[in-house]
């Protein structure tokens, strides 16, 4: 029997197992781990995190932590918004833009300094290193006496736990029937061009690790296909002020589950059992919400 087992290899499952300690399992239905979580955009943005903002700053530090022990490559970096100023950041002009980053060209920026990337094909691959990850594993069923989980039910037989934690993402809704929604985004990849930071324009995201990635359309929907209309926008949007290599492009698609009242989902389901999903920044809050999944199973 484990002392943990954690249903889900994305980023907060891994967060969760990492925090588990000793004698934790992760049950990861794919072939690979972070499939859906691989179609974010890997950063953290302090400042934009709303209510949230503390707890970004909080996770910010645990990817510094655990970037530094696992060699996986991160970088404090800047941010720059190009519209649609919030009055919390620096207001920047023509000259100062350039001096954060030489290609674009543009009148006025918001300027924050507390941005974080972190390159999320090497936390998986580093976390996957240091866990155990029992990939292919589909848990077909709970079998629950009262309150009380006894084991999970699998494609490939019982599976028995003294905890359990669920960081099952899209797949949340049916296994638990929460209330949660889908929403789907658009990763994009290409060619490096020299970005130094974080850039925000018409509500997309730009960010280069180790190649330019970029991001930010959101729709309601369960749909796995790639919306090319979408995907043309963000092009147009930053190829109006950088320039991007559109030749040498690759196109995934993720899904947020974000909870009815749009805020984080961590709830005890049964009494050795806990959700942990159901919000938009996914990414930059898994280390947090991990902490509190295994604070409310008093996992030590």
């Amino acid at each position: 029997m484990y002392k943990l087992a954690v249903i889900g290899g994305g980023v907060t499952g891994l967060w969760a197992a990492f925090m588990g300690g000793d004698n934790t399992v992760v049950l990861e239905k794919e072939k690979t781990v972070g499939s859906n979580s691989l179609s974010s955009l890997w950063s953290i943005m302090p400042p934009l995190c709303g209510d949230m903002e503390e707890e970004c700053i909080r996770a910010e530090k645990d990817y510094q932590d655990i970037c530094s022990d696992l060699g996986i490559f991160c970088k404090d970096t800047h941010i720059l918004k190009l519209d649609g100023f919030t009055g919390k950041g620096r207001q920047i002009e023509k000259n100062e833009i350039r001096t954060f980053e030489p290609q674009i060209n543009a009148e006025h920026a918001e300027l924050f300094e507390n941005g974080m990337f972190i390159e999320g094909n090497e936390f998986f691959t580093r976390m996957e290193d240091s866990l155990n990850i029992d990939k292919g594993t589909v848990v077909t069923k709970v079998n629950s006496e009262g309150n009380f989980i006894k084991s999970l039910e699998t494609n490939k037989g019982e599976i028995k736990a003294e905890k359990y934690i669920f960081a099952t993402g899209y797949l949340t809704k049916a296994l638990l029937d929460l209330d949660v929604s889908l929403f789907k985004g658009h990763l994009i990849k290409t060619r490096r061009i020299g970005l130094n930071g974080i850039v925000i324009y018409k509500g997309r995201i730009a960010v280069e690790g180790r190649e330019l990635y970029l991001n930010g359309d959101s729709t309601k929907t369960d749909d796995t296909s790639v919306n090319y209309e979408s995907v043309n926008e963000t092009i147009s949007i930053f190829s109006s002020i950088l320039r991007i290599d559109v030749q040498n492009l690759t196109v995934s698609t993720g899904f947020r589950t974000v909870s009815s009242d749009g805020r984080p989902l961590v709830r005890k389901v049964f009494e050795n059992g806990v959700a942990i999903t159901g919000f938009k920044f996914g990414f930059a809050l898994a280390p947090v919400l991990a902490r509190e999944g295994v604070k409310l199973l008093n996992i030590r």
